[in-house]
């Protein structure tokens, strides 16, 4: 195999490199993987022949490169779902991994160069044929999972500031690699300024890995202190839930205990009077009449603490709930979602100056929940990247909980509003009990 068969070989390894990790993560729209790498080869041999056939510069073909790459970066946006930052992150990634591939693949070609009987790009294919299979396991077995939930959890900020690593160091290879690390100044430089840019290069893919990982523990940890901020919350609405029920019981008791006075001062009274005393007497039972939603226990716990809030606040709450005292859903789950829908719906009545009310719908029928949360709301809303934000000041938990809760097969969440009333959909699909609930 000569010198320019194996420039076309070490450039269609390269070239799967760099689509390796957005064909590995990210769906097709239309067309099939196949069809799509097939294109991308053919129009990466053209490129590639056409240099050799009319013997173009390497700066020069530079930047006919950096059109492809452009170009196949639209490409892979148009032909693939998910989000453009995802995109961007996938190909920077895995264009900075074939820069530290290429440069990796010369030293190793350096330091074996003369020691034996292939030439020095016969050694580059086998080696770049070596790290390009290395690296398809490192993306399929880690970078896939790790990737998804980034992408998945992370705020659009926090996405936007993660392409940040990639981008500089792919800068920084690329202006070390033509100046300072380039083959004649290794060659003048000898073994210091080889061993110093294979540190180099180490460092940053350990710096790669160790980003992505410090960033997936946090988001762990965060997660963590989520759900124990639910359940204290939870159990804090029990807690209240429970001292109610306790009252209910002594006032049913008095209430008893009184009766007998009753039935004697009713029996010394003419009709008139009788009629003023049960009217009173019903209106005092009516008060102390604890409401119940609906008959499971956490979700009616809940939303008895919730209509005291909504009474205070002047605001109606109207509720719609068929929801069965056991079902396959866990309390955790329903109480995380449900919670947080009518927490963001009062704090939206709290700014809304016109009629207020917040109305609640949940159905079970067997299979999967069907809720629905409307509110009146101002008509103001944040978004970026096209997803809503919270309006507090602090930052809101809320939608990120609900949709990081609502991730299983078969859930469901959307929302849509107009200039005053605000609506949330949710799907909850029935769930095995391997998360603990309350």
């Amino acid at each position: 195999m000569n010198d320019e068969a194996c420039r076309i070989f070490l450039n269609l390894i390269t070239l799967s490199v760099r689509m390796m990790p957005v064909f590995v993560r990210l769906e097709p729209k239309v067309k099939s993987r196949e069809n799509i790498a097939s294109i991308s080869v053919y129009l990466w041999v053209i490129m590639t022949f056409l240099q050799i056939l009319f013997h173009i510069p390497d700066s020069v073909f530079m930047v006919f490169q950096g059109l492809f790459s452009f170009l196949y970066f639209l490409i892979l946006l148009l032909l693939f779902q998910g989000s453009l930052l995802e995109k961007a992150f996938l190909y920077l990634s895995a264009w900075l991994f074939a820069v530290l591939s290429a440069s990796l693949n010369e030293l190793i070609a350096w330091a074996l160069l003369g020691r034996t009987e292939l030439t020095y790009s016969q050694i580059c294919v086998i080696v770049s044929a070596l790290s390009a299979f290395g690296f398809y396991l490192g993306v399929r077995l880690w970078m896939k999972e790790a990737v998804r939930r980034l992408f998945t959890e992370l705020s659009v900020r926090a996405s936007t500031l993660l392409l940040a690593y990639p981008t500089v160091s792919l800068l920084l290879l690329f202006v070390g690699t033509k100046t300072i690390f380039s083959s004649s100044a290794l060659d003048v430089g000898g073994f210091g300024a080889v061993a110093f840019f294979f540190v180099l290069c180490s460092m940053i893919v350990g710096l790669y890995v160790l980003i992505l990982n410090s960033i997936l523990e946090l988001m762990e940890r965060r997660k963590m202190t989520e759900e124990l901020e639910v359940a204290k919350r939870i159990l804090y609405q029990q807690q209240e839930h429970y001292h109610q029920i306790l009252d209910y019981i002594e006032q049913v008791r008095i209430i008893r205990h009184d009766f007998r006075h009753h039935i004697h001062a009713l029996q010394g009274m003419d009709r008139d009077a009788q009629s003023r005393y049960l009217h009173d007497l019903q209106k005092e039972l009516d008060n102390t009449a604890t409401q119940t939603f609906c008959q499971n226990q956490a979700v009616n716990g809940l939303l008895q603490e919730f209509s005291g809030r909504c009474r205070e606040n002047q605001v109606p709450l109207k509720t719609y709930l068929d929801l069965p005292e056991s079902i396959s859903i866990d309390d955790l789950t329903l109480c995380i979602v449900i919670g947080n829908l009518l927490e963001n719906a009062l704090d939206a009545c709290r700014r809304f100056t016109g009629p207020r009310f917040i109305r609640i719908c949940c159905r079970w029928d067997g299979n999967d929940l069907k809720l629905l949360v409307e509110n009146s709301f101002d008509g103001q809303v944040r978004k970026f990247g096209g997803e809503l934000l919270s309006r507090k000041q602090e930052g809101g938990l809320g939608l990120l909980s609900i949709r990081r809760t609502l991730s299983c097969p078969g859930d469901e969440f959307e929302v849509s509003y107009t200039d005053s009333v605000f609506t949330a959909m949710a799907t909850i699909a029935a769930r095995s009990f391997s998360t603990f609930s309350l």
